[in-house]
């Protein structure tokens, strides 16, 4: 009796043992320090470019959420003059908030290398969420005009390659 209990919890624990909630891949890891993307969930990978030069070896203006399309789906020049036209609109229109957010985004990521805990930096990222919220609309819109741009082969290969673990926004609209 013992030996039939014994083996499946003995399994069990391995099969749980494997499973973690820490992110293992390099670009798990770089959307965990990707800090639009934690602010905005998916939709801040249509953030990319729009915040300007960054410091670093990791952006956190979206890029990182993203994987590259393969050659035979990749952008068109035409589709990159469209994409960055509505980069270009949306970061005309809302720029004196993206700079502030921006530094609170620099600020949060200075913290983490001076060895902040998540919990301090998620405090730091905390003070833009008036910015986030009034951000919102506009880049779910930027999202969608993006996505609107792609051929539907594109945008299957988007979505069926997204990373698994995204994260959903820091603070829900």
């Amino acid at each position: 009796m013992l030996k039939k209990l014994l083996v499946p919890v003995v399994a069990t624990t391995l099969m749980l043992g494997a499973c973690t909630e820490t992110p293992l891949t390099p670009a798990a890891a770089a959307i965990q320090n990707d800090y639009a993307l934690q602010m905005f969930g998916e939709s801040g990978m249509a953030l990319e470019g729009t915040m300007g030069p960054q410091t670093g070896d990791r952006p956190f203006d979206g890029r990182t959420g993203r994987p590259p399309l393969p050659d035979s789906l990749k952008l068109t020049d035409e589709q990159k003059a469209e994409i960055e036209a509505l980069r270009l609109t949306f970061r005309t229109e809302w720029q004196e908030e993206l700079d502030a957010l921006k530094a609170i985004f620099e600020e949060a990521r200075a913290a983490r290398a001076d060895g902040a805990t998540r919990e301090e930096v998620h405090a730091i990222l905390v003070t833009g969420r008036p910015i986030a919220e009034t951000l919102r609309p506009a880049v779910l819109e930027l999202h969608y005009q993006i996505l609107g741009v792609l051929t539907e082969a594109q945008r299957a290969w988007l979505f069926a390659h997204r990373h698994r673990r995204m994260p959903r926004p820091m603070f829900p609209g």
